[in-house]
């Protein structure tokens, strides 16, 4: 509905101002500062009435039921047929008003030519004036249509990026919680406290991804929701896992989409602890006033903590493709899985 009234909108414009022109084309004369005949006057109004109604049945009937529909000789063939239409009926007014020779009288002798003229003798000036107005009136609906085209192809892309990211965003939500409530699940055996604490923190988690993350986002809430996810996290680990988690400067806080980072955090969790190794994870959000920059580093360890479900990479990889489609061109993604120092790393730079 909204593209058929831009295209309404545009197309009442553009007749608008054609018609205007038009008019302001037919009363020139009234600038020369002379006395005209109404002779001239009912010319005029009577060309005024052609053209239009050219302009009209091109434009409303020979473009769309001929030239868009391809039959491009029957086209050209009615065109013509038309633009002669134009000409011989205005000859026809001038022979019966006797226009010719009331214009000579009236401009003394200016268009002596045109009185000793057969009747029949064509105007070339009125000519050129009814194809040029009949080759406007063509190339206006062309260009109408192509604009209706192009915007309606806009229009289904938009809807069909918006469909997929609802769909890859879909995915990615189902897969964390799933994950998160395997460790609830592990973690309720253990220690039923803290796996009441567990299902608190995760609450609200449920609340920022079911009410807040259907449109845009900003960088304070994200990092409020990653500050959830570790806290959830830290209830199962031991010692010997050490979490940093520097946060962004509060001063620049752009707006970004929802669930970017976590998956890349989530990842870092999975790869990155072990029960009997010492190792680490590094989350580092830093916010300048044109970009974003997250950074996850995390130990690699040989031996994975049992679990009930492994994780088969749909968040990363789905995060990759929303990250196409919301920013592209504009996102740097560098991931380095073995670094010398025996880490996984992950850089995003997001370019606002």
């Amino acid at each position: 509905m909204k593209l058929f009234n831009n295209i309404k909108i545009n197309s009442f414009i553009v007749n608008s101002l054609l018609f205007v022109g038009l008019i302001l084309f037919l009363l020139q004369p009234l600038g020369w500062h002379m006395q005209l005949p109404t002779e001239f006057w009912i010319r005029q109004a009577a060309l005024m009435l052609l053209w239009v109604g050219m302009f009209s049945v091109i434009a409303n009937f020979l473009v769309p039921s001929f030239l868009f529909k391809n039959k491009l000789l029957s086209f050209c063939g009615l065109l013509i047929a038309t633009i002669l239409l134009v000409i011989v009926l205005d000859r026809i007014l001038v022979l019966f008003i006797n226009y010719n020779e009331v214009m000579a009288k009236t401009l003394s002798g200016m268009f002596k030519k045109h009185t000793n003229a057969k009747a029949w003798t064509i105007d070339p000036f009125m000519v050129f004036a009814t194809v040029f107005i009949a080759g406007i009136s063509a190339s206006v609906e062309i260009i109408k249509k192509w604009y209706a085209e192009n915007e309606s192809r806009s229009q289904l892309e938009q809807e069909k990026i918006a469909s997929e990211l609802s769909f890859l965003k879909a995915q990615i939500n189902p897969h964390f919680f799933f994950n998160t409530l395997n460790n609830i699940y592990s973690l309720n055996r253990i220690d039923a406290d803290k796996a009441g604490d567990a299902i608190y923190t995760l609450s609200h988690m449920m609340r920022y991804v079911l009410y807040e993350t259907h449109t845009d986002t900003s960088v304070a809430k994200e990092v409020k929701f990653i500050e959830d996810y570790i806290k959830l996290m830290q209830l199962r680990l031991t010692s010997k896992v050490q979490i940093t988690f520097n946060k962004p400067d509060t001063r620049f806080n752009h707006t970004i989409a929802p669930m970017l980072f976590l998956p890349y955090v989530e990842n870092a969790f999975k790869h990155g602890l072990s029960p009997t190794e010492n190792t680490s994870i590094l989350i580092d959000i830093v916010a300048t006033e044109s970009a974003v920059i997250m950074e996850v580093r995390n130990s690699i360890v040989q031996q994975q903590g049992q679990s009930m479900e492994e994780s088969n990479g749909i968040g990363l990889v789905n995060t990759k493709r929303r990250l196409e489609l919301m920013y592209p061109d504009k996102y740097e993604l560098n991931i380095n899985p073995l670094t010398s120092e025996n880490e996984y790393v992950v850089k995003l730079k997001l370019n606002l």
